[in-house]
Order: C-alpha cells, then structure tokens, then sequence
C-alpha cells in the first residue's frame, strides 16, 4: 500500500512540475535584407494550431506597425517596404528555420524553438 501511494505522490508531484513549465516559444524576425537590417525581433509564445501568419499580425497590430497580406497567405508590405506585386522585383521572403518556405505564413503551424524570417528581398532574375 505504501508502495501505492509514494507511486500516486510522485505522479502527482510529476505533473505538477509540467504544467509549471514554461510554454514553447519561437522566435520571429522581420528584416530588410535590401539594407542588410533587422526591422524587429520577439519571440511569441505558442498556442496550438496558431499560424505564423496570425502571430506576425498579432505582433504588428499591437505595435502599431502597418501592414497588408497579399493572397491571404503572404506579407505585402511592412511599414513603408511594399512588395511590387508586378514585376516581382522587390518581395516578402519567408525562411523557417534557415530554410526557404515552400508554405506560406498562414499555413505554417510554428514549433518550439523554430525561428520564422520574414525578408524583404530584391528579385536576382
């Protein structure tokens, strides 16, 4: 018996501990690799099912910093550094994890310790 109850204590105290913890975060940055400049930097925490996308609007509503999407998944402008949505000589880049996104913002679910990069890039072609 006594067994019994040191076992249902430690797993008590067990879970205890977890949901003390601190919850998964990532860290997200937005820069102008036209100018070589980190515009903003912040790590968000992560709540389950939400995109980076919504996390970045969150972050730039509450900073009254302006923005607009283009095609419902992807930045179109931050501030005063538009996309040209024309001729594609100037655009919103998206990295996760030091890797070119082949999904956009809205459609990437970020985890724990990812780190999300939003570059305003010049055209090469």
């Amino acid at each position: 018996m006594k067994k019994i109850i040191s076992l249902v204590l430690v797993l008590i105290m067990v879970l205890s501990l977890a949901a003390c913890g601190a919850k998964p975060t990532a860290k997200f940055v937005i820069s102008d690799g036209t100018a070589d400049a980190v515009l903003y930097e912040f790590e968000a925490e992560l709540e389950e099912g939400k995109t980076a996308g919504a996390i970045i609007e969150e972050y730039l509503t509450e900073n009254g910093i302006d923005y607009t999407v283009y095609d419902g998944d992807m930045i179109g402008s931050i501030g005063e550094l538009e996309q040209d949505a024309e001729n594609w000589s100037v655009y919103w880049a998206c990295y996760y994890n030091g890797e070119y996104a082949t999904v956009g913002l809205w459609g990437y679910v970020p985890a724990e310790g990812d780190v999300i990069e939003v570059k305003f890039e010049k055209s090469t072609w």
